[in-house]
């Protein structure tokens, strides 16, 4: 810029002077420039005008001129305001992975120091790309003092798998679990080359689940390749009378962590055979459009890169037990103390000596299938140094129609769960009755699948120690014809009333687990 030139003949050198935005407004004709000057050499008012008079004369003829002057100095405020306008301009997505308090600035002998909190995959995707030295080169055009730039790993920076397996954490409802997970799962990939397309500059891609469903939108997604397939079809003209034209098209089903979705590329005769690499298995970070169709959900690619994904699974934010119970309030039992199998000796047995409490639970559901069906009735029974103190039971709106083979085993039907509570009210307080207890059940394996995959729905860590009593039964009471729950009650002296009722089954199963422990 031939005004820049005339600017450092006057004297007004980059050391004194910097362009930091220059700015056209088409509806007023009018360019507005601003420049930072150093407070260790201020700029008088005489050079100031000097400077307007110069750039003024310089595009008279183009254009109004507006000419803004801003002293540099360290500045908290402006400082954060150029890292973000420099986020947005490079890098998007840091602007939702570094938090406030994940940017530590502070002066420094030179100019300032600028430190960049991160997690181990952040950083080092970040170092990978030069993060440090580019961003000093774009600060060095706004500033006149230095500036030292570290990234640093959090001293509590989140171990995955670590997190997975700890207890609940979340001090809050399923809602800001949502939230705390959307935080912690950036999806984390290292892109390599281009392999299909323009480059284009590239940023963390989203999950699969994550992305618009509005037709058009852009977006960029990472996964592995499945099914992919090269084919033909004919495409017709829009010329009247004109031939079909053959053409190819590309497909794939990219699937990451999330989900999958379908990719679709309409290759030209030059650029067929980039999509050569693009095999089953491999790693791509995809750039496209969001294309649907009849209600399905694809996407158009543009560009494809190489990219090894870093982030190997994601992380559940599980809640804490509840401080009270809100939709089911467990009643108390008082019994006489129960003895085992064997009470005609006076030695009672030691598995109350490491285990205080278990709860015994039992559920009726709409069919057999945890994934497709759903639980209509909870019954519990919470036994406590071998003797039962209390009771959870509540019904359940399944929110589908409850089946009539159903009904005829449980005796349950639509009009009784009406008004009943939903599994999301439910599961919270069966979480605060089963906090810390044994859990055990009439074979255990088909109640724990829809307890466990309710809790992993509405993030209720359900990680009990387990005993089945059915298993119980078959090491201690051998020979029987069958071990279906009313076989072993009976063979035991105990009392079923009500049966294929929650409450019922649990309380007969609880004392069965007593007898037999």
């Amino acid at each position: 810029m031939q005004t820049l030139q005339k600017l450092k003949q006057e004297g007004f050198s980059e050391d004194r002077l910097k362009l930091d935005e220059a700015f056209y407004n088409t509806k007023n004709d009018e360019c507005t420039l601003s420049f930072v000057y150093s407070e260790k050499s201020p700029l008088s008012d005489d050079e100031k005008n000097k400077i307007k008079k110069l750039i003024e004369d310089d595009l008279f003829d183009t254009c109004k001129v507006n000419v803004k002057f801003n002293k540099s100095c360290f500045d908290y405020d402006v400082i954060k305001k150029r890292l973000y306008e420099y986020f947005e301009l490079k890098y998007k997505a840091l602007s939702t992975v570094f938090a406030e308090d994940d940017i530590d600035i502070q002066p420094n002998e030179n100019g300032a120091s600028i430190i960049f909190n991160c997690d181990p995959m952040t950083k080092q995707v970040l170092e990978n790309k030069g993060f440090v030295n580019d961003l000093i080169e774009f600060l060095s055009h706004k500033f006149f003092i230095e500036f030292n730039i570290s990234l640093v790993e959090k001293e509590n920076a989140i171990d995955l798998k670590k997190l997975i397996n700890e207890e609940p954490k979340c001090d809050t409802g399923y809602e800001d679990c949502i939230a705390q997970e959307e935080k912690l799962n950036k999806y984390n990939v290292k892109i390599g080359d281009c392999i299909y397309g323009k480059p284009t500059v590239c940023e963390n891609p989203i999950f699969i689940k994550s992305m618009s469903k509005n037709n058009g939108d852009a977006v960029l997604l990472a996964g592995v390749v499945q099914n992919p397939i090269m084919s033909t079809f004919m495409k017709k003209s829009k010329q009247a009378g004109a031939e079909p034209e053959e053409r190819k098209k590309f497909t794939f089903t990219l699937q990451d962590l999330s989900g999958k979705v379908d990719v679709v590329i309409f290759p030209t005769e030059n650029t067929i055979k980039q999509l050569e690499l693009v095999t089953e298995g491999l790693s791509v970070c995809v750039g496209g459009t969001v294309s649907v169709f009849n209600e399905r959900v694809n996407i158009k690619a543009n560009s494809l890169y190489l990219c090894d994904i870093l982030t190997k699974e994601i992380v559940k934010v599980y809640r804490k037990v509840n401080d009270e119970y809100f939709y089911v309030h467990p009643k108390p039992v008082t019994e006489v103390q129960q003895m085992d199998l064997f009470s005609m000796t006076t030695k009672k047995t030691d598995y109350w000596d490491t285990h205080d409490e278990v709860v015994v639970f039992d559920f009726e559901t709409t069919g057999l299938d945890a994934n497709s069906c759903s639980i209509i009735e909870i019954g519990a029974v919470k036994i406590k140094k071998g003797s039962i103190i209390e009771t959870f039971q509540t019904l359940i709106n399944p929110k589908t129609p409850i089946p009539q083979e159903i009904t005829d085993i449980t005796h349950i039907d639509n009009s009784m769960v009406l008004d009943a509570p939903t599994i999301d009210q439910v599961l919270p307080d069966f979480y605060k009755f089963t906090y810390g207890a044994v859990l055990s059940a009439y074979n255990i394996d088909f109640d724990y699948q829809f307890l466990d995959l309710g809790g992993k729905k509405y993030r209720l860590l359900f990680n009990n120690e387990q005993i089945d009593t059915l298993k119980l039964a078959r090491d201690k009471v051998p020979s029987l014809s069958n071990y279906k729950l009313g076989t072993v009650v009976k063979a035991l002296n105990i009392t079923l009333e009500n049966a294929h009722r929650a409450l019922a089954d649990a309380y007969a199963t609880a004392k069965v687990f007593i007898k037999l422990i």
